[in-house]
């Protein structure tokens, strides 16, 4: 029968979908993670800051090790914001395959007041697991490696088509929105009904009316919807999934219409066609009326994608496709000293940049693809300021408001520009990175390393047993620069004649002497040996 097939998926406690977290800001989200796959993983908590609990962010290399199969991990994280958030797998691209939930933390001082409520969570599902597409985009071959794979679209582990909302006449609704996907983008509507934007990435905003939303991958939004005076008629919603690929144009939009119920024994009273207009992410303002931040530091990325050498595609940041350290990039900055301030000790294809304490960053991001990128930043929100064509004229450029909308998640299209700053005052280390999954783990990625000073003060001592054991556990190094070796086994020229110490793993690190530190730059890591050649094409 078309529309039902079997595949492999990652559930909870046997149970797949996954049951979404509901909790209080307030409260600390305490997840016991048993591991019973066989590889490893993690799990990330998708726009909650982490203030002081970065090895809880969940970011597989980056954060922490993974937790090793048949192993256990607990995470403890304090909420400090209230919103609409969820919570993934941040191992390879096991998220694709179905390791993804929804918290839903309330605030019991609510800024709007609706009667009920409903989660609704929007998602891609393939037929082949992940690791088959991934190989399919790591092809050599163009015939293979662009040939389509049409997902379906289901809401909360049901077919969008068979989900139904009940609604009660005259009440008001808040519709909690989010894409959870791997790869597509949804557009959400409702026949008959007008959309109240008051919510966008857990951030509050000014009610904002609108015909529907889009929502690329990762990102969430909460509207209002009041219900109409009569239960004569059902109405349909739309959560139409689209994607800009050009090899795909007999699949765009895949359309998906659920129902919005009134009656049961009511018919549904049709519309022509879902409505795409959709407010703008510049039209929107934050609720704390918070004005644009003056930048002090500033930053250009510039993504492209292309076949590199042996014509294997990848993603990049100013040409350069990331690569996981061999130690994961929180214990380089906690264990490695002074030398925490250089990028070069976290390997130039972490594309690493160091912030200092409580700098205004502006980070400009040029989209050079032809198809949409939905940039995420680990940690923060940042204000939308600015997005254009990269040609840019006055037609096509669109400027914020004086109180700039935040979020953690912007869709950049293909030949656009974002403008976007954040304060950096959450010390840690923080991916940005494209939430496209299959675009991430082909290389769009970079790291900010936030006040590394203030990392090795703060965070040093929080770390439990447990987060170290898990590197060792798998054989990977837990301090030292990205290859493991400053603050480890140093290879030393044989002119050097400084005193090896040994310390506890996440003891501190004594910077070594003027020759060895010029030996390790000039020299480069292991991370280093085919950046030369891995410029774009």
């Amino acid at each position: 029968m078309e529309g039902i097939f079997t595949r492999k998926a990652i559930g909870i406690n046997g149970k797949w979908p996954i049951p979404f977290v509901e909790a209080t800001i307030g409260d600390t989200l305490i997840i016991y993670a048993t591991n019973k796959l066989s590889e490893p993983t993690s799990l990330h908590s998708y726009g909650l800051f982490q203030n002081g609990t970065n090895h809880y962010d969940g970011a597989a290399m980056v954060t922490e090790c993974g937790i090793p199969p048949n192993d256990t991990f607990t995470y403890w994280i304090p909420l400090q914001q209230a919103g609409t958030y969820w919570i993934h797998s941040h191992s390879k691209s096991q998220t694709a395959d179905g390791l993804r939930t929804s918290p839903i933390i309330k605030d019991p001082n609510e800024a709007y007041h609706y009667d009920d409520e409903f989660v609704i969570p929007m998602e891609d599902w393939f037929r082949e697991p992940a690791e088959v597409l991934i190989k399919r985009l790591n092809s050599p071959d163009p015939h293979i490696r662009f040939k389509p794979f049409v997902p379906y679209g289901i809401i909360g582990g049901e077919c969008a088509n068979r989900r139904r909302i009940k609604f009660v006449p005259r009440k008001t609704y808040r519709l909690r929105l989010l894409n959870i996907g791997a790869s597509f983008e949804f557009h959400f509507s409702m026949d008959g009904h007008e959309l109240r934007i008051i919510e966008v990435d857990g951030v509050m905003v000014k009610e904002k009316p609108t015909h529907g939303i889009t929502l690329g991958t990762g990102q969430r939004a909460s509207v209002l919807v009041t219900a109409l005076d009569s239960t004569a008629y059902n109405y349909n919603f739309h959560a139409d999934m689209f994607t800009d690929l050009p090899q795909m144009p007999r699949y765009n939009p895949l359309n998906f219409t659920g129902t919005v119920e009134y009656s049961a024994e009511a018919r549904t009273k049709r519309q022509r066609g879902a409505i795409w207009m959709s407010a703008h992410d510049l039209d929107l303002e934050p609720l704390d009326g918070e004005l644009a931040l003056e930048p002090n530091r500033f930053i250009s990325l510039d993504a492209y994608s292309g076949a590199f050498d042996g014509q294997t595609f990848h993603h990049s940041f100013n040409n350069v496709a990331y690569v996981a350290p061999q130690v994961p990039t929180l214990l380089s900055a906690l264990t490695t000293g002074e030398m925490a301030n250089l990028p070069a000790t976290y390997g130039r294809q972490t594309n690493t940049h160091v912030l200092g304490r409580m700098e205004v960053v502006q980070v400009l991001v040029r989209n050079h693809d032809y198809y949409s990128h939905a940039f995420h930043l680990h940690g923060h929100v940042f204000q939308v300021i600015e997005m254009g064509s990269i040609r840019t004229d006055e037609r096509s450029m669109k400027e914020a408001l004086d109180t700039p909308v935040k979020r953690d998640t912007v869709i950049v299209r293909g030949g656009q520009y974002a403008v976007l700053r954040f304060r950096a005052d959450n010390p840690g280390v923080w991916p940005f990175h494209c939430h496209i999954d299959f675009h991430v783990m082909l290389g769009l990625q970079m790291t900010s390393i936030e006040a590394p000073e203030m990392i090795q003060k703060t965070l040093g001592g929080r770390s439990p047993d447990r987060y170290k054991e898990n590197c060792v556990a798998q054989g990977i190094r837990a301090n030292g620069d990205s290859t493991g070796g400053l603050g480890g086994r140093l290879a030393r020229p044989s002119c050097a004649r400084a005193r090896t110490r040994t310390r506890d793993q996440f003891g501190s690190y004594d910077p070594p002497n003027g020759w060895q530190l010029i030996s390790y730059v000039l020299g480069g890591s292991k991370d280093d040996a085919g950046t030369l050649t891995s410029a774009h094409v």
